[in-house]
């Protein structure tokens, strides 16, 4: 396999990450949202290992949970470039909790989850403080962060998985998931796979969770709430992905919608970069009331 990992690195950190940085700075985030910033949920001086909490400013009353993993190819971003998303759930009612991880080529996709499993583990013990209702948690993740919040809900409802992927156990319960756009399919059989598969890296078939890389396999270990897709007709990315991942999750006998825009103007994670965008807030609302409605 040839190693394509510089110039995908090239790409996210100069293509993707200027634009980022460019949208963030054009957009007005909500006033009334409190935030708490770079808490440490590993405590080794790592800013990988930090996350941020979103709540309504002044907030008293004890509110739903939402965990929300960033996308960017899993080589790719931090929480801020999904913090105006964050806001507009948190203004909504919720204490949102948005994490950081560590990103390939630095580590492998077994030790994204194995942060994303210590950040769960941390929430189940912090969410208190934040005025966070455990009771009512569900967890959403955007592109990459799509596979990450499949994969992690699905490790923390199986033992075999967590011991195949080497993680803590947060026993939570999760209520209900949100994937944009995601990327559930790790070693699939067409073109997308010349990407998955170097984030896999050359010898993942050696690795004990190979085996694990795709949805449709892993569920068949494990088990997933209520789930809500949401793609596009511009989602170059993700949109045949998302279709399949709706399709495994009806097979496996999940209850799931699928909310397809099929506006070509709108591009991959549209709802995610600009949350203020009426389509964007229609979408976002209506996934909110299908998660809520399944509790």
């Amino acid at each position: 396999m040839i190693n394509l990992m510089p110039l995908f690195k090239k790409y996210w950190d100069v293509c993707v990450g200027g634009n980022d940085e460019k949208r963030i700075n054009s957009q007005t985030p909500p006033e009334n949202v409190e935030v708490f910033a770079d808490i440490p949920y590993i405590d080794d001086g790592r800013w990988e290992h930090l996350l941020d909490v979103y709540a309504p400013r002044g907030n008293t009353e004890v509110l739903p949970v939402i965990i929300d993993i960033h996308g960017g190819g899993w080589m790719y971003g931090t929480k801020r470039i999904n913090q105006y998303y964050n806001m507009t759930l948190a203004d909504k009612g919720y204490v949102v909790f948005s994490i950081n991880y560590r990103l390939v080529p630095d580590c492998d996709i077994a030790e994204q989850l194995q942060d994303c499993m210590h950040s769960f583990e941390w929430i189940k013990k912090n969410a208190k403080k934040y005025n966070g209702d455990l009771k009512e948690l569900y967890v959403t993740g955007d592109s990459a962060g799509g596979f990450l919040a499949a994969f992690t809900t699905m490790l923390n409802n199986s033992e075999q998985l967590r011991e195949v992927f080497g993680t803590v156990s947060p026993d939570l319960n999760i209520r209900g998931v949100a994937l944009t756009c995601p990327v559930c399919y790790m070693d699939p059989s067409d073109f997308t796979g010349i990407y998955t598969r170097q984030m896999l890296g050359r010898d993942y078939k050696n690795k004990k969770y190979a085996a694990y890389v795709n949805l449709d396999r892993a569920l068949k270990e494990s088990s997933m709430p209520p789930t809500y897709l949401i793609t596009c007709g511009g989602d170059m990315p993700a949109r045949k992905a998302t279709f399949k991942a709706y399709e495994d999750l009806e097979d496996a006998g999940v209850k799931c919608k699928l909310k397809y825009l099929p506006d070509k103007k709108l591009m991959h994670v549209f709802c995610i970069t600009d949350p203020f965008a009426p389509v964007s807030a229609e979408v976002n609302n209506d996934m909110l009331k299908y998660l809520t409605a399944n509790k």
